[in-house]
């Protein structure tokens, strides 16, 4: 053996002074390994079973006398052969019938059997661990009753680095035990971690760092203090045993897809960071103040393992206990998904957590979540589409209401709006802002009433957000971020590969032509915004041009993209419609067909009615996917490498396989990198990837990738309390409703179904006396969303202030008849001119590779108020003449923005709001801005528009909903002018 230089010696003393000063660690001498072969210290763990299992011990002398320790051994080293030690440590060992635990987890409450047993644990380590004939060293090597869990190698940077240790352990000979019981393999030098469960290869190895740069706690330590006092501490090593390790189980050969072995999972130093800190806080909050009505919010990149985090939090969540107590932390913990069927990942990635499988629910059917809520399952794994059930159902239902219940949502910015965002809030409040029910009634005094008010407001609800693009909205609810992991971070570890680096950028030229839009004199004027995004889908669903731009796209994914990861890379392609997409795939089916490759395309989309030819069109079909098959396991094959998707598997879908992006959809702001870092899953050999823009929006890619690359570029805003009581003054000041007529029509309404027929003919009074009152058709839409905007600012700052009893009841009086005082509208004119344009030229013109200065210098966006130039009004044939694209629309969508965009431009509060603070154009584009999209966003619920308020393409910062409310204040502005 090679000598070891003093640096080193002294770096290994450190640690080991540590060890032994902080934790408490005994020191387990060389000759207590006594079996030398596989590693055991033999002693430990007999003493361990003696002291803790001392009634099984005897039962089994009773058969074997004195070879009842040799039997126990004998079992143990025949169970490793099949079993990783990890596991038999977990779930124990079975002697000739017995049951035998071979360490016990950390208590989860008073009566655990763990309780007594848990100080009985013998957690050692060994400095200079020698094996082999020729007395090979380990630098350290920590023992559990006896048992080897962990091994660590450690380099001074002086000499050599961390890239030495893992070149270390690779060049060990595997055959050893040492190499094979362990489920932790460390590599350290005096700045950095690495980490991998199989140490056989460089690339099982992944960074295990603190940060992007690792900095010492304490003076006078090393820079991976972390390591020594936080990973390797007593506490943590047993929680990876108890809960962390998942074992993902060998999968055969099937079809097209390759045999894949077993493996651990490890959870990576942000992951379990991120869970010890949520439960710590959460458990403190419920021991100091007796609820758990808290919020979190979770920033963790792309590619940060979100889905695995948020199990190991449920896992978590569901173990802890009030201290020396029987009271769990919660009932039911809810883990929603973003998807309208359940997340792959999350349902994949849970099903690994064996030792849950009878306390976790996976709610396929629509009859699985009221029956696991009946049988208190302890954790429910759901759909964000039944988000709002579920609060409802706590709320009404009296046996649920007293329960301590736990929400984890997956993409976080994804819930925010609407009712389903205000339920999220109520739990929030302080009990003195909470909403008084019943603020008049005598005999109660102030205890008595505030009390009530917290049990009637239940704050045991604790709701904890993931998210790896936080929106201003999600930062304003949940306050900044409580524990963060970047995409910095995540590139420079090696985690996710860099795919902003560089984007080829193409731009699509063509000329419309629309053979009956009317003379510049007779044509009414839309905003830009407006006529650019319904004229776009017409050019990006044209024949001509899918033709041209899929033999561009065939050619580089053969050229650039195909060749990667040895010949096993796969390419996404971004369609700007349902319609377009289908397109797609059937011309690029026909092309490899003509070329005789050797792959092909699959098409991911929601099934729709195509609007030409009326037929049902389903992606199962159209796949000829087999029964109960998801096209996200088809896509794994080998015989499939391209994947077009339309408005489907832009964010959420984890292929690492995937290296190529085609985009023919404007993506931008949070959207673009969601959509982009589709491709940044790691896997070996994957280096780089190859994204293609053909909507010359290459520059907005890499700026938003800028904005969001080193955190959250948000803070939060403060809700204005006074918004409510101006508007309901303003209602009331126009002398059309009173609060007279607010109390009896709830007081009807509150009578039930029998008094529908009464509420109605109250309800056609008010009608006919709100249209003698205001006689203009833009006078009556102005005051309907007066009524609208006043209601949904109650329901959102309700949940943050207290309004007296009479507001709630006129804010649910305004929100039953405003939408009952004028009838919907027919279809536009400006539709009408949109259905008859079509593509006249077209082409793909190459316009260079934009790069960006790299991952980790580029500099993280701050967040800006305004929104850009002032917006012009111009009429469809101006549009078409000038026209810029960023989003695909489809005609109908077309028709409802231009709807809504002219029913806020004749908003005469909105108009007041704009001239008032018409030098102030921070506010009116930042937070105002926010005030009237939320208003849009009233509107569109109003209409039943309900997908649009889930896409993204809507409501993300800059998306469609900024841009209408923009345009509905500049042109405000421009009538001032």
């Amino acid at each position: 053996m090679a000598r070891k230089k003093a640096p080193e010696l002294t770096f290994q003393q450190d640690i080991a002074d540590f060890l032994l000063r902080r934790h408490g660690y005994p020191v387990l001498e060389q000759t207590e390994i006594t079996d030398t072969d596989h590693c055991l210290a033999e002693d430990h763990l007999w003493a361990f079973l003696t002291a803790t299992q001392a009634e099984q011990i005897q039962k089994l002398k009773d058969d074997y006398g004195t070879d009842t320790r040799d039997e126990v051994f004998r079992t143990l080293r025949q169970e490793l052969v099949r079993t990783p030690l990890w596991m038999i440590l977990r779930h124990g060992l079975t002697v000739r019938a017995l049951e035998f635990r071979l360490y016990y987890p950390k208590p989860r409450s008073q009566d655990s059997a763990a309780a007594k047993t848990y100080g009985e644990n013998r957690l050692t380590f060994r400095p200079h661990f020698y094996f082999g004939e020729t007395n090979q060293e380990i630098d350290f090597v920590f023992f559990l009753n006896g048992l080897p869990i962990v091994t660590l190698e450690l380099k001074h940077e002086k000499n050599q680095n961390v890239h030495d240790a893992v070149a270390q352990y690779v060049a060990r000979d595997h055959s050893r035990k040492i190499f094979q019981y362990p489920f932790l393999y460390l590599a350290a030098d005096t700045s950095d971690v690495m980490t991998a469960t199989d140490p056989r290869r460089t690339e099982h190895f992944r960074w295990h760092n603190s940060g992007l740069t690792n900095k010492p706690q304490t003076e006078g330590e090393y820079p991976v203090e972390f390591l020594y006092r936080k990973v390797l501490s007593k506490d943590q090593l047993l929680e990876l045993v108890s809960s962390f390790l998942v074992f993902v189980p060998r999968r055969d050969a099937e079809a097209d897809k390759p045999e894949r072995p077993a493996f651990t999972i490890l959870p990576r130093y942000h992951q379990s960071r991120m869970v010890r800190r949520v439960a710590d806080d959460a458990l403190f909050h419920f021991t100091t103040s007796g609820d758990i009505g808290r919020k979190y919010l979770i920033h963790h990149s792309a590619g940060s393992g979100k889905t695995l985090s948020i199990c190991w939090l449920a896992d978590r969540l569901h173990s802890l206990y009030k201290p020396d107590t029987n009271e769990k932390l919660t009932d039911v913990i809810f883990i929603l998904t973003d998807r309208k069927s359940l997340d792959t990942n999350i349902r994949d990635d849970i099903e690994k957590f064996t030792h849950l499988q009878h306390v976790v629910g996976l709610a396929r059917k629509s009859e699985d979540l009221p029956r696991f809520l009946k049988e208190r399952k302890p954790i429910i794994v759901t759909t964000q589409q039944k988000f709002s059930w579920v609060l409802e159902e706590i709320n009404t239902n009296a046996d649920l209401k007293t329960l301590r219940v736990a929400f984890l949502i997956d993409e976080a910015h994804r819930s925010q709006e609407g009712r389903m965002g205000a339920a999220i809030r109520v739990p929030f409040r302080t009990p003195e802002e909470a909403d008084i029910e019943d603020a008049g009634t005598e005999g109660e005094d102030e205890e008595e009433r505030i009390a009530k008010i917290i049990r009637e407001h239940d704050h045991n609800q604790l709701f904890v957000a993931f998210t790896a693009t936080p929106a201003p909205e999600t930062v304003t609810l949940f306050g900044a971020p409580f524990d963060s992991y970047t995409e910095a971070e995540a590139i420079a570890e090696g985690y996710i590969v860099d795919v902003a680096a560089s984007i080829i950028s193409y731009k699509t030229l063509y000329h419309l032509h629309c053979s009956i839009v009317p003379t510049p004199g007779e044509e009414r004027v839309y905003p830009k915004g407006v006529v650019s995004k319904a004229l776009q889908n017409v050019a990006y669903q044209d024949d001509g041009l899918i033709q041209y731009k899929a033999e561009v796209m065939l050619r580089i994914f053969e050229e650039n993209v195909k060749p990667l990861i040895g010949g096993q890379a796969k390419a996404m392609i971004v369609a700007t419609s349902r319609i377009a997409g289908l397109r797609y795939f059937h011309v690029l089916k026909e092309k490899l067909k003509e070329r005789g490759a050797d792959y092909r395309v699959l098409y991911a989309f929601s099934d729709f009615v195509h609007p030409t030819t009326n037929e049902a069109v389903s992606e199962h079909a159209l796949n000829e996917l087999k029964e109960g098959e998801l096209i996200e396991d088809r896509f794994e094959g080998n015989d499939y490498r391209l994947m077009v998707v339309a408005n489907k598997f832009q964010t959420g879908f984890d292929q690492p396989l995937l290296a190529g992006m085609f985009l023919d959809k404007p993506v931008v702001d949070r959207h673009a990198v969601q959509t982009v870092s589709r491709l940044n899953r790691s896997h070996e050999g994957k280096t780089g990837v190859v994204v293609v823009d053909f909507t010359n929006n290459a520059q907005a890619i890499l700026k938003a990738f800028a904005k969001y690359r080193k955190g959250t570029p948000f803070e939060p805003e403060e809700p204005d309390p006074e918004l409510v009581t101006t508007l309901m003054s303003d209602i009331l000041a126009a002398g059309l409703f009173t609060q007279k007529d607010a109390d009896e029509l709830i007081h009807l309404i509150a009578l039930g179904p029998k008094s529908d027929p009464q509420v109605q003919f109250m309800v056609g009074g008010l009608r006919v006396r709100f249209q003698a009152a205001l006689v203009s058709p833009d006078d009556r839409k102005a005051f309907v969303y007066l009524l609208v905007r006043f209601a949904k600012a109650f329901h959102f700052l309700s949940c943050f202030f207290s309004y007296p009893q009479e507001v709630k009841q006129f804010a649910t009086f305004a929100d039953y008849v405003g939408p009952q005082l004028i009838k919907q509208g027919s279809v536009s004119d400006l539709m009408k001119q949109i259905r008859q344009t079509e593509v006249v030229k077209a082409a793909v013109e190459y316009r260079g590779v934009m790069t960006s200065t790299g991952p980790v210098k580029l500099q993280p966006g701050r967040g800006t108020k305004g929104v850009g130039p002032p917006v012009r009004n111009v009429s469809v044939q101006d549009m078409i003449d000038e026209i810029r694209t960023k989003y695909s629309i489809t005609d109908d969508e077309a028709l409802y923005i231009k709807q809504v965009t002219e029913q806020k431009t004749g908003d005469p509060a909105i108009r007041g709001t704009v001239q008032s603070h018409r030098d102030d154009r921070l506010y009116l584009e930042g937070p105002y801005r926010g005030q009237v999209n939320g208003e849009i966003q009233v509107a569109y619920n109003d209409l039943a528009r309900y997908e649009e308020l889930a896409d993204p393409k809507y409501t993300d910062t800059g998306g469609i909903f900024d841009i209408m409310a923009i345009t509905v204040i500049h042109t405000h502005l421009t009538a001032m002018a």
